[in-house]
């Protein structure tokens, strides 16, 4: 038996869509015309919503609110931000700088996620350690990082180690078999010597109590202590440069994800891990250099809003202007975009509970 054909089986292949929705097909000056409608309603769409973000922040205030003390790096690199990055976001609004120190920006990251307003008027610059406070802190750290909105971080931090050329100790080699005393200001200084000694078997012999980095190298310069392990090399080119050059300190390790490219023969710690489980206890506790001065806003802020944020910060990164202004003041760029940041901090809540169980108590005894 044959069938025959429906009258649209029998239409030309490139009829037979066109036949089932009744149509003809159209012509080139009709697909031009839709063509030419489609690409005007998305304009018309970009420019919408370009509309919508300076109708949102036009007229509004945005409180900055630095974790750390007036005077001290965070707020140093908060308000540079602020002064340049109004001008990237639609609206111009009027950005106020706050400051809330307290226990490593614990203080203010409880804020943003308990009591600040969600709408985007409200962003904190940080203390990186936030990400792992409620993996050790539980009781205190009421906050989930990574429901917070990461717009982005100003600058990578690569920390390094060093020691008096009298000290005994010119490797970090040397430093498995000989005793070094270190200053310990809190923070890195702390943690991380006890972290390489509790995963290498390193014999840094921490010294605490010292009210700051620079506190810190002052002792060093006494001879108080053999070192500081711990400080950025940033910080370390801007305020020992001399006694680098003239051989007085030298850099026994580095600190990092990666290697610095200004330190290639520097040993890096991760070489030194033996095994997997060790380079991941390392990698729990230094992932957070990649995003040493991040901004973050609470969590909920729309999607819309954060990217809005997101934009800006990227677009002050870039801005000559900005850039001239840190050089100024002597403050390094080096920035990360804040779905980077997003992502590092889901790696950082990935970690085995094992490796976690095993750096936690090493972390809560440098932070005590």
């Amino acid at each position: 038996m044959t069938r025959t054909k429906s009258v649209e089986e029998s239409a030309p292949p490139n009829r037979r869509i066109a036949w089932w929705i009744g149509v003809s097909r159209p012509s080139r000056g009709a697909i031009r015309i839709a063509a030419t409608a489609v690409l005007a309603a998305l304009i018309a769409s970009t420019g919408s919503a370009r509309l919508q973000a300076q109708d949102f922040y036009k007229g509004k205030t945005i409180n900055l609110i630095v974790g750390s003390a007036v005077g001290g790096g965070y707020d140093a690199y908060g308000r540079l931000v602020a002064e340049h990055i109004r001008q990237h976001i639609p609206g111009n609004p009027v950005i106020v700088i706050q400051n809330m120190p307290g226990v490593g920006s614990l203080l203010l990251t409880n804020h943003l996620a308990n009591v600040a307003v969600r709408d985007g008027t409200v962003i904190g610059a940080v203390n990186p350690l936030i990400t792992t406070q409620p993996l050790f802190y539980p009781k205190r750290a009421r906050f989930d990082p990574r429901t917070f909105g990461w717009i982005g971080s100003v600058l990578r931090e690569n920390h390094i180690g060093l020691a008096r050329s009298d000290s005994g100790v010119t490797s970090f080699d040397d430093v498995f078999n000989k005793e070094l005393i270190v200053a310990g200001t809190g923070g890195a200084t702390n943690s991380y010597p006890l972290l390489t000694n509790a995963i290498l078997k390193t014999r840094f012999k921490v010294v605490s109590g010292y009210k700051g980095t620079a506190q810190g190298m002052l002792a060093v310069e006494r001879g108080e202590a053999g070192g500081l392990i711990g400080i950025t090399w940033a910080s370390a080119q801007a305020t020992q440069s001399a006694a680098l050059k003239s051989g007085k300190l030298h850099v026994i390790v580095q600190f990092g994800l990666e290697k610095h490219p200004d330190l290639p023969n520097v040993p890096w710690v991760f070489d030194y891990a033996k095994t997997p489980d060790d380079r991941a206890a390392l990698r729990l506790i230094l992932s957070n250099q990649e995003y040493g001065r991040p901004f973050i806003t609470p969590p909920g802020v729309p999607d819309k809003t954060l990217g809005i944020l997101r934009t800006a910060f990227e677009a002050t990164m870039k801005d000559p202007a900005f850039l001239a202004d840190a050089k100024k003041r002597n403050i390094d760029i080096d920035p990360v975009g804040g779905k980077a940041i997003q992502q590092l901090v889901e790696e950082t809540y990935r970690s085995s509970p094992q490796i976690v169980e095993r750096v936690g108590p090493i972390f809560r005894m440098s932070s005590d």
